[in-house]
């Protein structure tokens, strides 16, 4: 059954004061019945926030180490994330794997340890722009669903595809990219939700979501602002 997911990944923006600021606003525009179609992904010192002044609203990690606990100077247990309310882990984003160098298995890694700890990992994956170029794009995804889904239970992830070139750039994937691609991402992944990222805004989202295999979005820049975040959903909602 198709999901409406509409998760935000706020990456290293927004003050104690603006986090504050935005879920004000949000908590004003978004009813209670439908708060459980969204997430936000903060910055880990923005976490408390979350919790404190809107904890009906689900959050997760941006980030987590697959140790419960120890000398990780800089790190973030799953269990540290569990306890504060976090529903979610960010896992794979490709911030991570090309600005830090994370690998797949030690995305792996990172999968169970989430969901040891009780929480639901996203997992990113995506194709860089020279191997999209040179129609690498499926054997790409499948490598690191392989490596990076090795002996985690299918049934307790979200997968989110984010083409690196489409993230932060203002190029999004066209439809028809995004449906060959959902398709056969659907043939590997069949019951796991689906999510697509890469500069969706309030103009593209209902084409988006209204492709088959796509369950929701995983947002970046305009999941910033209250408006173009509850657009988007509004966009869904009428598809």
């Amino acid at each position: 059954m198709k999901k409406k997911l509409c998760f935000g990944n706020w990456k290293m923006n927004k003050t104690p004061r603006e986090a504050e600021h935005f879920l004000s606003g949000f908590s004003k525009k978004i009813s209670p019945k439908n708060s459980d179609h969204f997430a936000i992904f903060p910055s880990p010192v923005l976490c408390g926030v979350f919790t404190n002044s809107y904890p009906s609203l689900d959050w997760g990690g941006q980030n987590c180490y697959f140790e419960k606990s120890g000398a990780f100077t800089g790190e973030t247990s799953p269990y540290t994330l569990e306890e504060m309310g976090a529903k979610y882990s960010l896992v794979g984003h490709s911030e991570r794997r090309h600005v830090f160098g994370e690998l797949d298995e030690t995305l792996n890694k990172k999968n169970k340890a989430s969901i040891e700890a009780g929480l639901i990992p996203v997992f990113c994956i995506g194709e860089t722009e020279s191997e999209f170029d040179s129609g690498a794009t499926l054997d790409v995804l499948k490598k690191q669903i392989d490596l990076g889904l090795k002996d985690v239970d299918l049934s307790k992830v979200i997968v989110a595809y984010e083409p690196v070139w489409a993230i932060g750039t203002g190029k999004a994937a066209t439809p028809e990219i995004v449906e060959n691609v959902h398709s056969k991402l659907r043939e590997i992944l069949p019951l796991t939700p689906l999510l697509y990222g890469g500069s969706v805004k309030p103009a593209n989202a209902k084409e988006l979501y209204n492709i088959k295999d796509v369950d929701g979005f995983l947002i970046g820049g305009a999941s910033l602002e209250v408006e173009s975040f509850c657009q988007i959903f509004e966009e869904m909602s009428v598809s």
